[in-house]
């Protein structure tokens, strides 16, 4: 994979075509979202802004041939969070604007394009219940048109922030050796961070619970971060990073809330920090 970004920052010829041709392409346009990410971090906005307008032209291909819009939304929210990223050089500033920016899309999805959401909702149901709504799937489905802006928004902000970090994964392996590592094992949130995060999952509870997803996720990386840098202090061995990730896919509804308690917890008393690594120990 740096091998694929090496070859894309040779030229701006060679990036914008790379980026145009992975947007083209619906199940490749993630690694068109990394190339927009890496050339705005690497070069800033205005550079960034011209891959990105490159990409957009093949996700328009991509959605005359498919019918589905969503790179088109994506491609722009990355190179936004990229910006944010290269601006403050903080994850945790950018895993909550990433968060606001998603709950105003959400909103204006689910409040302008109501009939397009029911009329693909009722494509789905259509194909996976034949039409027999006396069945608990269709049921489920009917039930989520009223959040679905907001399952969509969910799925591609956790899409915008994994094509986010391939793309700094990206930069710190051509410009930076090891940086990335660095940086995602020491990821936290601050203390006045956490509390905002807190507030906004509170609020967006008592107004539209399904807003939470939103502001979850923030939690989930910061918690996934805690856990690669206690692994790496402590030198644990990769293999309880596997097991970690497995559980994760797995028994998400047990990992997901440690996730959450442990990035909450990590922000108040920066648990890294209070770690001796595993060569202290051993000397004492």
């Amino acid at each position: 994979m740096l091998g694929l970004a090496r070859f894309a920052m040779k030229s701006p010829l060679h990036t914008g075509m790379l980026a145009a041709l992975f947007a083209a392409i619906p199940m490749l346009y993630a690694l068109s979202a990394a190339l927009v990410a890496l050339t705005t971090l690497r070069y800033g906005a205005t550079y960034g802004t011209r891959v990105l307008a490159a990409a957009l032209a093949g996700a328009m291909v991509s959605w005359l041939m498919s019918g589905i819009p969503l790179p088109l939304l994506a491609l722009p929210f990355v190179a936004v969070l990229a910006m944010v990223l290269r601006a403050t050089q903080k994850w945790s500033y950018t895993l909550i604007v990433g968060s606001l920016i998603a709950l105003v899309l959400a909103n204006g999805l689910q409040n302008l394009f109501t009939d397009q959401i029911d009329g693909i909702m009722n494509i789905v149901q259509q194909a996976l219940t034949g039409g027999d709504s006396s069945l608990p799937l269709w049921q489920l489905l009917e039930s989520s048109k009223a959040i679905a802006g907001f399952l969509l928004m969910t799925s591609m902000l956790l899409e915008s922030y994994l094509m986010l970090l391939l793309g700094r994964y990206w930069q710190s392996g051509l410009y930076n050796p090891g940086g990335f590592r660095i940086e995602w094992q020491n990821m936290r949130f601050n203390k006045q961070e956490i509390v905002v995060l807190i507030v906004l999952v509170g609020i967006a509870w008592m107004t539209q619970r399904a807003a939470v997803m939103l502001f979850g996720i923030p939690f989930i990386f910061a918690g996934l971060a805690l856990v690669h840098g206690v692994i790496a202090k402590t030198k644990l061995g990769g293999q309880w990073l596997v097991a970690v990730y497995i559980g994760l896919i797995l028994f998400n509804h047990i990992i997901v809330p440690v996730l959450v308690c442990a990035a909450i917890i990590d922000a108040m008393i920066d648990i890294r920090s209070k770690l001796p690594s595993n060569a202290q120990a051993n000397n004492e």
